[in-house]
């Protein structure tokens, strides 16, 4: 689903921030890193008029798009965009202490989330025929500085790419550069069930007149963990001391491909069917295991196949997901699959996820529903936390509306979730049940939509575990011996013309 709004022109330059200075004399290392990455966005914005390039005059600007050659390539109907995803969370688990998620599986409810909030530039620009974009994102995770009192920040950018259209056909986009690649979302659950990929490379879109669309995108990662990256040191070739030398360096290779077809088109009812799929691969390499030996990593590959099913109109929509990914795509390329032991191949390894999202609102009051069954068995087959793993969430969450703007919701959930691996103290499989009632009062100033934002919440959530679920956190964790717990905080949650919901 796509909650983009219109993208607002600016042509006004930012004022300067006084804390940079200081920043500056401090050598704040972390300070300048984001100022460094804000003034980067904002060149984006604002490029500046460098060796010669005329200032636009108001005649001119009121012509704005009609191109000749002699036009600077910076004055083409150009403009700048900003965007952003953001939520701010900050909850008491009634006893004192700082509240936080309470699930147990990898995907789970997003009621009792955390701070994290994205900042999206988005420079734009035509050239005759041709017209590109350059987009970059910053993401920022918590806690922020007015809790822990940290004057630094958790920073990583998640967009940094341009990308061209018109080349031969309006219908074509080429891009190039580090970029989060996404289909559909299941929103309860904050998870991309089937196509969810972060990748430095490069990729194509092309627009099938209306009635669907085709992708593909190729790209690398590398994990800083010694399964793809190792340096070790030896003695220096002249004089005393070592030298680092770069012994093991072989980033995963991704392509991706999609193709969705929209039989009648997109307009305000639809239905599509989308088919997916990627391929993973590792090449071998050579590494220091931890008694000194060399040890020798042979290639490795995988792949996914996928597919969904969807539909929308005016009141709401539905998307079921299925997914199926082998070998080393059973494992996110930012992850590691092995961290020590003898496996060094994921052959054995597999992925099954089935998903479901929808929404209906009808007037004052409406249903969003979300559910994702993960079954996941490790190539490891000698581990003594079990290579088998199946685990699921389910969530509703009904809504009334007061009145236009203020409303109240019930976030209702359930998390399963069973290991191989034997529980020494009731001699079964581990296995864990909880149960979440979320209750959030809201301000909606956009209105009564299920995805209207931003929207200001007070929360608070009951959250029931089992026996099961208590003796998954070690001896001496609050939880093991707390069957019921509590979130109570507040919130708010934004988003407006950003990529990251495409």
């Amino acid at each position: 689903m796509n909650y983009r709004l219109k993208t607002q022109r600016m042509t006004f330059p930012p004022s300067p921030n006084p804390l940079l200075f200081g920043a500056v004399l401090s050598r704040d290392v972390p300070t300048l890193r984001f100022y460094f990455l804000l003034a980067f966005g904002l060149a984006l914005a604002f490029p500046a008029h460098a060796q010669g390039t005329p200032e636009i005059s108001p005649a001119e600007s009121a012509h704005e798009g009609e191109l000749t050659d002699d036009d600077p390539p910076a004055e083409r109907g150009g403009y700048f965009g900003f965007g952003s995803y953001g939520r701010v969370v900050v909850a008491t688990d009634a006893e004192g202490r700082t509240a936080s998620s309470s699930n147990i599986v990898s995907v789970g409810p997003r009621v009792d989330e955390s701070t994290y909030a994205e900042l999206e530039f988005q420079r734009h620009d035509s050239f005759g025929a041709l017209s590109t974009r350059v987009v970059m994102t910053l993401g920022v995770l918590g806690p922020l500085f007015h809790f822990d009192g940290e004057f630094d920040a958790s920073l990583a950018i998640r967009n940094l790419y341009a990308a061209v259209r018109g080349l031969g056909t309006d219908s074509l986009e080429l891009w190039i550069g580090s970029r989060m690649v996404r289909g559909d979302d299941i929103y309860l659950l904050d998870v991309w069930p089937l196509d969810n990929l972060n990748l430095v490379g490069a990729g194509a879109s092309y627009q099938l007149d209306g009635v669907g669309r085709a992708s593909a995108s190729l790209g690398w990662s590398r994990p800083r963990d010694p399964f793809q990256l190792q340096s070790i040191e030896v003695s220096a070739r002249r004089g005393f001391g070592s030298d680092a030398v770069l012994l093991l360096d072989r980033p995963r290779l991704v392509a991706a491909a999609r193709a969705e077809a929209a039989p009648w088109g997109y307009g305000t009812w639809g239905a599509k069917a989308v088919l997916y799929s990627e391929g993973h691969m590792l090449p071998e390499g050579e590494r220091v295991d931890e008694s000194g030996m060399r040890e020798s990593l042979p290639s490795d590959r995988g792949y996914t196949v996928g597919g969904q099913l969807g539909g929308w109109w005016p009141d709401g929509s539905a998307n079921v997901f299925v997914r199926y990914a082998h070998g080393l795509a059973a494992f996110d390329p930012l992850d590691t699959p092995f961290r020590d032991g003898a496996v060094t191949t994921t052959s054995l390894a597999r992925e099954w996820m089935v998903g479901l999202s929808a929404h209906y609102d009808m007037g004052v009051v409406g249903l969003q529903a979300g559910a994702l069954y993960r079954n996941f068995r490790d190539a490891d087959r000698s581990s003594l936390e079990g290579h088998r793993l199946a685990e699921g969430a389910l969530v509703l969450r009904p809504r009334v509306h007061f009145t236009e703007h203020l409303g109240l919701a019930l976030d209702l959930s359930y998390q399963a979730l069973q290991r191989s691996e034997i529980d020494v103290v009731t001699d079964s499989a581990v296995s864990g049940q909880v149960y979440k009632l979320g209750v959030i009062p809201f301000v909606s100033p956009r209105g009564r939509g299920s995805y209207d934002r931003p929207q200001l919440r007070i929360l608070y959530v009951l959250t029931h575990r089992d026996e099961g679920a208590r003796r998954l956190y070690p001896e001496g964790h609050h939880r093991a011996s707390q069957s019921i717990e509590h979130f109570i905080g507040v919130g708010a949650e934004w988003w407006f013309d950003t990529t990251s919901y495409q």
